[in-house]
Order: C-alpha cells, then sequence, then structure tokens
C-alpha cells in the first residue's frame, strides 16, 4: 500500500481514496499510480503515525514541501490532516501544501479553513469550471449545486487566511473558452492559475 510517493522531487501524501467527485478526466479512472508508487489504491487508510513513519524513512533534503494529494480528497480526513500537518512542521521544519477540490467545508460540515492557518502554507483548489453548470458536468460533486459555490468561497477564504492560493484546471478537459474564463476569475480573485 503506497502512502507515500514522489512525483520529480516532491513528495506527497495518500491518505484516502474517498472523493465526493467524480471528475471525467480523474486519473483514477484510467491508471492506477503515480510518480514513483506502484499502486494509489489503499487497502485500508493508514493512521497518522503510518504516514509519520513513511515521511522519517525518506530523505527530504532535496524536496522543498510535503503535499497531501492521493487518489482522493485529502480534506475528507482533515482532523488526521492536520495532525499530520502539524508534526511535518514540529519534526521536519518543510512547508506543507493541501492540493484539494475546495470541498472540505461541506465534506465536514464546517468552515475548515481557520483551522489550516499556520499549519498549511500553500492551496491549491481544482476549479475545473467557469460556472456551476459546467462543473456539475465534470466534477460531478455528491453536494450537487451547491458544490461550487463552496468551491469558491473556499478559494476566496483561503487566499484570505492562507495566502498562498492557486487554482487550476486539466488542460483539455474543458473548452479553451472555458478555460481562459477560469483564468479570468483566477485573476479576479487575486490567486494564480495553472492548466495542469
Amino acid at each position: 500500500m503506497t502512502i507515500l510517493y514522489r512525483y520529480g522531487s516532491t513528495y506527497y501524501i495518500n491518505m484516502t481514496n474517498r472523493c465526493p467527485c467524480r471528475c471525467v478526466f480523474c486519473v483514477r479512472n484510467y491508471k492506477p499510480k503515480l510518480g514513483d508508487a506502484e499502486c494509489l489504491w489503499l487497502d485500508r487508510e493508514p493512521t497518522v503515525d503510518e504516514v509519520m513513519g513513511e515521511i522519517g524513512s525518506v530523505d527530504l533534503s532535496g524536496s522543498r514541501e510535503i503535499v497531501f494529494c492521493g487518489y482522493g480528497e485529502p480534506t475528507e480526513r482533515f482532523d488526521d490532516l492536520k495532525e499530520i500537518a502539524r508534526r511535518i512542521k514540529e519534526e521536519f521544519g518543510m512547508r506543507v501544501r493541501l492540493d484539494t477540490n475546495g470541498l472540505g467545508c461541506l465534506i465536514n460540515g464546517r468552515d475548515i479553513v481557520p483551522e489550516m492557518e499556520g499549519l498549511v502554507d500553500a492551496v491549491s483548489v481544482s476549479l475545473n469550471a467557469p460556472d456551476s453548470e459546467e462543473y456539475q458536468e465534470v466534477s460531478r460533486p455528491s453536494f450537487g449545486d451547491d458544490a461550487y459555490p463552496a468551491v469558491i468561497a473556499f478559494i476566496e477564504e483561503c487566499r484570505d487566511v492562507i495566502g498562498d492560493v492557486t487554482v487550476s484546471v486539466v488542460g483539455g478537459s474543458i473548452s479553451e473558452e472555458s478555460e481562459a474564463r477560469c483564468a479570468d476569475m483566477a485573476e479576479g480573485m487575486g490567486v494564480r492559475f495553472r492548466v495542469r
């Protein structure tokens, strides 16, 4: 079971396979691995201590950050995520990034962004579409029409609380026009934009 995998010089934490979206472009739909991982499908969710043991077993000297990003949505395990992030900072002094679909507040039934302050240094949010209708088609969230406004609110709050925020779309998953609209939205919100 792969808990920690490397892509380039960065290490990524794969802590859950749960996700409230069924994105049409999701990599897990067509291949079982990313980076140097053999397989990112988990037999079970690893404990906090197991995650920390994996991090402690690798040479982090060439990495500038550790990222929560696997085959599921990391905020599905938000309380564990916070504890792991706290221990990464205390034990390794590393920068922490969260790659997320931006639905963590709906998943957890509360505003989680204030709880990330001081633990998460950067947030990358999958915007995926320039409006709610297209988001429903592309991301197919279990939260229905509540999802897209929640993603936008999450981006804006992370901008205000965390500061370092990037929104992204998957190249080729939406039209060039929609992609351009997402880039304009990112600029309007004062966050970075990336095509991945």
